[in-house]
């Protein structure tokens, strides 16, 4: 029987790069799934991609940053699985890239509708869902520079990113004793549209070295996404009901590592401040 046999899931933005990816991987592991997409023609290859072997997927047309579309698509989902055991809040976007007083502010609050907003109209919908049926997983879709280095031209997208790992641990805590579990993971330099959108900026708006290695990420191949999509399916399966509230790199916190740990400290794969040093505890 396979991993995810019998499980349903939302996969946001799931019509392409690690949405799809992430997608694909629950598919293949015996999980239904619904998809959604801003473009249609995006929506239905990838339907037709999830649908080759049995029908294991459905989609809609869905902008995240509206509650009225994440009510429907949630609603769909209801009517097409008949539950929801998971969610994936993957959608996202860049948002602008400049300097943050060239940038347009209303570019700014978009990015933040999308990014963080969409995730948290999709929790808040799933979650009465998740507590009746007395389980359920949500992971979040976190991004570069969370953890480490923050990211300058790319104020919209590493706030909004940043607010995603706070969310997800407050998220977390309130819903541990309900059987919920919330992680976030960041997926690493994966070679998706939203790099090759950073390259069309050019390096005047991203900056010569985000440029430089977008550029050579680009050209060298970047990380897998499977990478971030096996990360996902080990997350969601049931051996990991005691992991909740981290934030996990898809390349140096791969599945393989993760499942020699049994236990997880208070601090471990969580962002901490200590004595105004970045303290991470390392645990192998």
């Amino acid at each position: 029987m396979s991993m995810l046999s019998s499980e349903t899931a939302v996969i946001t933005g799931g019509a392409r790069g690690i949405g799809f990816a992430i997608a694909k991987e629950l598919v293949d592991q015996g999980a239904k799934v619904v998809i959604c997409s801003r473009t249609k023609s995006d929506l239905e290859k990838a339907l037709k991609l999830l649908n080759r072997k049995k029908e294991a997927a459905y989609g809609m047309i869905c902008d995240v940053s509206s509650l009225r579309d994440c009510k429907e698509l949630i609603a769909f989902a209801q009517k097409k699985l008949h539950k929801v055991d998971i969610l994936v809040n993957n959608a996202g976007i860049y948002g602008p890239i400049d300097s943050f007083e060239k940038i347009n502010v209303n570019d700014f609050k978009k990015t933040i509708e999308i990014n963080l907003m969409g995730m948290v109209y999709c929790s808040y919908l799933v979650i009465p869902i998740m507590k009746k049926n007395g389980n359920g997983k949500i992971i979040n879709l976190c991004g570069a520079g969370v953890g480490g280095s923050a990211l300058p031209k790319f104020a919209a997208y590493f706030t909004s990113k940043f607010a995603v790992a706070g969310f997800t641990e407050v998220l977390s805590d309130e819903l541990k004793e309900k059987n919920v579990q919330v992680n976030a993971i960041s997926p690493g330099p994966v070679n998706t549209y939203l790099n090759k959108y950073l390259i069309e900026q050019g390096p005047k708006k991203s900056g010569k070295e985000i440029y430089e290695n977008a550029i050579k990420q680009q050209k060298d191949g970047g990380t897998s996404p499977e990478l971030a999509a096996k990360l996902v399916a080990y997350l969601v399966s049931s051996q990991t009901k005691h992991i909740t509230g981290r934030l996990l790199s898809a390349k140096w916190n791969p599945s393989e590592r993760l499942k020699n740990l049994t236990e997880f400290s208070s601090n471990l794969y969580k962002l901490r401040k200590i004595n105004e040093e970045q303290y991470y505890e390392k645990k192998e």
